[in-house]
């Protein structure tokens, strides 16, 4: 009679040719796991490291950044170094007419909408083929051409605006400690990115975060805020948002500025709050300023106004991860 193989719960008890035929195997795996092991995480390494390092030089509180053309422009000449303002809050890229006529662009004429919310006109456009950014590039550049008359007293020439369009080909860091931008290709936040991580969303295009403002009577105020590196203020409050929460009244009036604005001259009153907190971050004296034709509103959702570079500036460093909806903020 024949007899079956004895059984376990592991099933059939292996015979010595298959034991060893089964450890051979497993050390060969292991052997292709080691080898391959050192190319995956030099590939997961090189994921994380900046692919560009630009520095950047601070003019009147603009953060100003050098590109470069590559190639020969449509007149003749030959590859230039450009000067951009680096702002989050422009969403689009804007270039100054006297270099877009200086590099013999062909432009679109009215192509593009520009303005503020009390006046909106048509401007030309053009398209830049690329932009280099240290060892990296942007492709395919479209500019929105203005005067940009308003930056002439800088002591650099500025050649345009640059802001949305980088973040949305690159996680961007602001190291204002070193005082250059890193950008990275990676759509994942490095790991160990230092700093207080804050959801990040966005009113059309232009990325937003939630604050809470503490007031003088001890009332507090959340709202949403949108993120402007380049922004010359701590606070700007949208008008609505001063209405509604009557804080022409509960705020003291400190001074006021007249400025001339891209089209039109504009009144500022300004003031300053006791604190502002973002997430667990808590910052005292925070200066702040609002004008009747300022109302940069949400088409969703209540926006309280914007918050700027003197805001920005007490921090170490920003990462902000725009396609993944997120910012980090290094006290």
């Amino acid at each position: 009679m024949h007899n079956p193989p004895l059984e376990s719960g592991m099933g059939a008890i292996p015979v010595p040719g298959d034991f060893i035929r089964t450890m051979f195997i497993v050390r060969q795996y292991l052997i292709a796991i080691l080898v391959c092991l050192p190319a995956f995480l030099h590939a997961q390494d090189a994921s994380q490291k900046a692919v560009a390092t630009l520095p950047f030089h601070l003019y009147d509180r603009y953060m100003v950044i050098s590109t470069t053309l590559s190639g020969t422009t449509p007149s003749g000449l030959p590859p230039d170094s450009l000067h951009f303002i680096f702002d989050t809050g422009a969403e689009v890229t804007t270039l100054s007419k006297q270099t877009a006529d200086h590099l013999g662009l062909q432009t679109k004429d009215n192509g593009g909408l520009s303005g503020t919310d009390a006046v909106v006109v048509r401007v030309p456009t053009a398209t830049l083929n690329v932009l280099y950014f240290d060892k990296t590039r942007l492709p395919f550049v479209k500019v929105y051409i203005e005067q940009l008359d308003e930056f002439q007293d800088l002591s650099i020439k500025i050649d345009g605006i640059i802001g949305v369009d980088l973040l949305k080909s690159f996680i961007v860091k602001i190291d204002y400690e070193k005082q250059v931008l890193l950008l990275f290709r990676s759509n994942k936040t490095p790991v160990n990115t230092p700093g207080q991580r804050l959801p990040l969303s966005l009113n059309f295009n232009t990325p937003v975060i939630e604050g809470t403002i503490n007031l003088p009577d001890g009332q507090s105020l959340s709202s949403r805020f949108h993120f402007i590196s380049g922004g010359e203020y701590g606070i700007l409050f949208n008008f609505p948002f001063v209405e509604k929460h009557k804080l022409n009244t509960r705020l003291p009036v400190l001074s006021t500025d007249v400025v001339k604005d891209l089209y039109k001259e504009l009144t500022y009153t300004n003031t300053s709050l006791p604190s502002l907190d973002l997430g667990t971050i808590h910052l005292e004296l925070v200066a702040a300023s609002y004008c009747k034709d300022v109302n940069d509103a949400g088409s969703l959702h209540e926006m309280a106004g914007s918050i700027g570079f003197m805001v920005w500036r007490q921090f170490r460093s920003i990462t902000i991860n725009y396609s993944g909806r997120e910012l980090f903020l290094e006290k």
